[in-house]
């Protein structure tokens, strides 16, 4: 029995991949040269595309095309990780870009996470993350300032959020909560991912001198990162 097209074209770039004949990083042929290739239509390619990207081959960016993927980088949800060091230690160059550091009054939801009154002065920063100049992870940070006063004169070009927070306001507890959600036009745009790819969202409360310290949104798109743990005890009851 023949195999659908759809397939053909599947297996033709799976293929070139594990031949190395299309390396990590680089860009795939388009749908339409694709469909071209195999005398089809632009729907079938796509089809073929599409389910190379569920299983992790590749990834797109609706603006630039669809590229080859290394093997996705990974976090841990139980430790508070610096992400420069988790590129490097990858053997990849980490890069950012600060969209925002300034002083704003807290709505109700954060006044009320941080435990301060509506409307009470407050530090945020929005901060692109990058491995190799691919787009891994978006985050928001709200800071209290009593907390980490110089928080708004420090240069996140040169230093993470992380370390800056770790060095001078040590984390005494962590609370994070773990979901998959669709993000709004603006997240979308930082990350370079369509309107139905899901981010992978770590909603985190840090707890430093005995009162809430920070509330952070990290948001990594689901087709380039996974989150992972690992416990080690003697004693695990964990099914």
């Amino acid at each position: 029995m023949s195999l659908p097209l759809f397939k053909k074209i599947k297996n033709f770039i799976k293929k070139q991949i594990d031949d190395k004949k299309y390396l990590a990083g680089q860009k795939i042929p388009t749908e339409m040269q694709l469909a071209k290739m195999f005398n089809t239509s632009r729907q079938t390619a796509n089809k073929a595309v599409s389910e190379l990207v569920l299983e992790g081959y590749v990834v797109r960016f609706p603006r630039n095309g669809t590229f080859v993927l290394q093997n996705k980088p990974q976090t841990s949800i139980l430790e508070l990780s610096v992400i420069s060091d988790e590129v490097s230690k990858r053997g990849n160059i980490y890069s950012s870009e600060l969209l925002c550091l300034k002083e704003i009054k807290a709505d109700e939801n954060i006044a009320k996470v941080l435990n301060i009154i509506k409307d009470q002065k407050i530090f945020v920063s929005k901060i692109i993350h990058k491995e190799n100049d691919v787009l891994i992870r978006f985050d928001i940070r709200y800071i209290k300032p009593s907390t980490a006063p110089k928080y708004l004169e420090q240069d996140f070009t040169i230093t993470t959020p992380s370390e800056y927070l770790q060095e001078n306001c040590p984390a005494q507890r962590v609370d994070n909560s773990i979901e998959a959600t669709l993000v709004d036009k603006n997240i979308q745009k930082y990350l370079d991912i369509n309107e139905n790819e899901p981010c992978l969202l770590i909603s985190r409360t840090v707890i430093s001198c005995g009162e809430v310290a920070s509330y952070s949104k990290l948001f990594y798109p689901s087709s380039r990162y996974k989150l992972h743990s690992m416990l080690e005890s003697s004693n695990l009851n964990y099914y």
